[in-house]
């Protein structure tokens, strides 16, 4: 039902109808994300999409259901800051119980309009750490600290919530249960789950970007919207202990293709591997990972005409082209009426099977092509004539093809200025009979 409602949103607005039917379905959803696992670059285009999704169909609220144990403090940033200019109302919830927002987590839920958790839940332990988890030494570990500070109490000064204590959070790594955060206005409330909550927060006033906002949820529909199968594999591969076995399995595969140039697939494998571990690892942004492997998987496609792989070339330009084009333009992602900044999957589909179909093709076209007989950078082509430059019996030399060849007769021998002909190519042997034309005779 939900799904023929926005088919008919988008034809009523094609045919300019007004469709209020529709609006007025969306100002009483809530949209329910979630944010589990490592912060990382994918969770914070997750909850961009969701963001824009809300704004897009002003829904009563967003809701992001938070369980995570950390992750990276730029992906963090992105999400907070996101969330701190929505155009929607944004609640964040801890859940369910025994979930836990720690490190980013705390950050994330800090930011939302509305702060909850449900029981037996936990938050805190916000202290930045490297890469591994280790404490960071030094100067640097002022500068992260007292930036990371800056960072939590701003967000906690603009949503109403203890300031003081989120900065404890990060400097001595402080963590509290649910009862503790209420009491301690680091959260508005706890809430049994998600129904329990939007119930709650009904008629609390909120400042979004676009103005105060009565919450209207009480009775809301719930829309459930969690990752989808893209953004999901996406998550999986930036996943620390994923994105480190890539780059290994990457580098490996360059060293075995630099050491047997001839496999090919090692190389195909380690380029790959190793611009989406970079992309994991944040030293490429989503725009350079694609662009990447878009440039990669052109040069695969060309490199497939010139060099005989038996099409692992355009396999690999296929999975280059396919990866690079859902980290650049991300399927099933919504946009304003009028404004395309996605792919569909169909069209990623289509655009792999005719490139794979056309360059499978162009491939085979070039190998025919090669299999032409060449030697010494000159064609010689079954039938072309010419003469014997020495008494070819059964061995000699032939002038064909405006070259000299090591010719071989097996039909008797041939003098020396007779007109032969080629019957076929035998290594760098020409296989000759006797010609009634001598042509280029004069050419000695």
């Amino acid at each position: 039902m939900r799904i023929a409602l926005r088919l008919a949103s988008v034809i009523a607005l094609a045919l300019g109808i007004s469709g209020f039917a529709f609006a007025a379905d969306d100002a009483h959803t809530v949209i329910v994300g979630h944010i589990e696992g490592v912060i990382n670059p994918i969770t914070a285009r997750y909850v961009d999409r969701l963001l824009d999704e809300g704004e897009q169909r002003k829904v009563a609220a967003v809701v992001l259901v938070i369980d995570t144990p950390g992750g990276l403090i730029d992906s963090t940033y992105k999400i907070t800051g996101r969330m701190l200019n929505a155009a929607v109302p944004v609640i964040t919830y801890v859940a369910p119980s025994g979930a836990h927002a720690a490190s980013a987590g705390t950050f994330i839920t800090l930011a939302g309009h509305v702060a909850a958790m449900a029981p037996s839940t936990n938050i805190g332990a916000a202290h930045p750490v490297d890469s591994s988890g280790g404490d960071i030494q030094g100067d640097l570990r002022l500068k992260a600290e007292n930036d990371a500070v800056a960072q939590i109490t701003n967000i906690a000064r603009a949503r109403g919530h203890n300031a003081q204590w989120a900065e404890d959070a990060v400097r001595k790594s402080v963590s509290i249960g649910v009862d503790e955060a209420v009491s301690l206005k680091v959260v508005d409330l706890m809430a049994t789950d998600v129904r329990s909550l939007v119930d709650q927060v009904d008629g609390r006033r909120v400042t979004t970007s676009a103005g105060a906002v009565t919450l209207a949820t009480k009775g809301a529909s719930l829309e459930e919207n969690g990752p989808n199968p893209f953004e999901a594999l996406l998550h999986l591969i930036v996943d620390p202990q994923i994105a480190v076995l890539l780059f290994t399995v990457g580098t490996y595969g360059i060293i075995f293709e630099l050491s047997n140039p001839s496999l090919i697939f090692p190389g195909i494998i380690g380029v790959i591997a190793i611009v989406l571990a970079l992309f994991a690892f944040g030293t490429l942004d989503a725009s350079a990972a694609g662009i990447a492997l878009l440039i990669f998987s052109v040069v695969l496609f060309v490199a497939e005409i010139k060099i005989a792989s038996h099409f692992l070339l355009t396999a690999g330009g296929l999975v280059s082209l396919v990866v690079g084009t859902i980290i650049l333009f991300p399927p099933l992602r919504p946009t304003f009426p009028g404004l395309r900044a996605d792919v569909d999957p169909v069209v990623i589909g289509t655009v792999a099977l005719v490139s794979g179909v056309f360059f499978f093709f162009v491939a085979r076209f070039a190998l025919a092509t090669r299999k032409l007989a060449w030697a010494g950078g000159s064609p010689v082509l079954v039938g072309a004539t010419g003469i014997a430059k020495s008494d070819i019996g059964p061995n000699g030399v032939a002038y064909v093809a405006g070259e000299e060849w090591s010719a071989r007769s097996e039909s008797g021998a041939i003098p020396k200025g007779s007109g032969v002909r080629v019957k076929r190519k035998d290594g760098l042997s020409l296989i000759v009979e006797p010609s009634d034309s001598s042509p280029g005779r004069g050419a000695s």
